[in-house]
């Protein structure tokens, strides 16, 4: 089956607007979202569609109009914030993926990929492989199990899960980057206070590391646009799996600091905070399976480069005046 006309859910947050543009000369893409994209981002808001997930009359109008070949379901509440409330996410995360699902067994589209998270899995010092535990410890994680349990346990469906993990960098043509309002993410919150010549905070520097400092798995952007649409192609003819997606190595929250004095040439200044309850020390996956199922690898996803490019992007968003709001609590 030829698969031309996509429909990207959440195509207005960080991960669907840079594969909007990384898939658009290519393919037929259509866009859903509860808001619509930022200014800077220009796109077509002709092919664009306002709706929330959980409205299901709408929803059904939508898919009979455009008849998807392929939904790439993105839209989610993505904070990892334990304030917001268990029932928000079960409501953002876990109904509005039983409606999609549900609409789309109605229209009779049966091919889904589905943007899950490495937040599903338990605890574990070694390197996760999607074989592993599954034991969300927040609620975020929570709901997107059950939203993975919805789409494995429909027999009409056709699907590739993939578990991100921590998705930065930007694309440059045109420039289309992270921007969460307010930012919580590690990357793009020390890149800005560098710039400004202003402290960064990173929690716990006694966890039993090399340096002492978190180590996490860090995937850039276009190696998450080539993943999604390297699992397009994987669909057109090969049955439902899950797959990894992330760098398949560890960077420390001190080398992610090293890496940025060297970048800019310039030294920064860090503050230790104590250690949060609830983070792993360490948090790295495997990415075989990627490698051999779908022939992916991620070749834009070293530290270096990553953080090279977030500097672009936070450069591009102070020159255009355009302010967003870094929490003091990163992740």
């Amino acid at each position: 089956m030829i698969i031309k006309k996509l429909l990207i859910t959440g195509s207005s947050g960080y991960i669907g607007s840079c594969l909007n543009t990384y898939l658009k000369k290519r393919y037929k893409v259509y866009l859903l979202d509860l808001v619509k994209p930022k200014e800077f981002n220009k796109i077509n808001l002709k092919n664009f569609f306002k709706c929330d997930l959980k409205n299901s009359k709408k929803l059904d109008k939508i898919l009979q109009k455009i008849k998807p070949d392929l939904v790439i379901h993105l839209a989610a509440k993505s904070t990892v914030n334990e304030k917001i409330k268990k029932k928000n996410y079960i409501s953002n995360n876990l109904v509005a993926t039983r409606n999609l699902v549900n609409s789309m067994n109605r229209h009779n589209i049966n091919k889904i990929i589905f943007s899950s998270t490495a937040a599903v899995y338990d605890k574990n010092k070694k390197r996760i492989n999607e074989n592993f535990k599954l034991r969300p410890i927040s609620n975020y994680g929570k709901s997107k199990l059950q939203a993975e349990e919805t789409i494995m346990k429909n027999n009409r469906l056709n699907y590739v899960i993939l578990r991100f993990f921590n998705v930065s960098g930007c694309l440059k043509k045109p420039m289309i980057g992270e921007f969460h309002n307010p930012e919580t993410h590690l990357i793009p919150i020390s890149v800005f206070k560098s710039i400004k010549e202003n402290d960064i905070n990173i929690f716990g520097d006694d966890y039993k590391t090399k340096d002492g400092t978190c180590v996490r798995d860090y995937v850039h952007i276009k190696d998450i646009c080539i993943a999604i649409e390297k699992s397009k192609n994987y669909l057109k003819k090969n049955r439902s799996t899950i797959l990894n997606i992330g760098g398949g190595h560890g960077v420390s929250n001190k080398s992610v600091i090293k890496n940025l004095e060297k970048i800019l040439n310039k030294n920064v200044r860090v503050n230790y905070l104590k250690k949060r309850k609830g983070d792993q020390a360490v948090l790295v996956c495997n990415i075989t399976k990627a490698k051999n199922l779908i022939n992916w690898r991620p070749k834009n996803s070293r530290i270096f480069n990553i953080l090279k490019d977030e500097i672009m992007w936070s450069q591009f968003l102070i020159k255009q005046k355009i302010n967003r709001k870094y929490s003091s609590v990163q992740k």
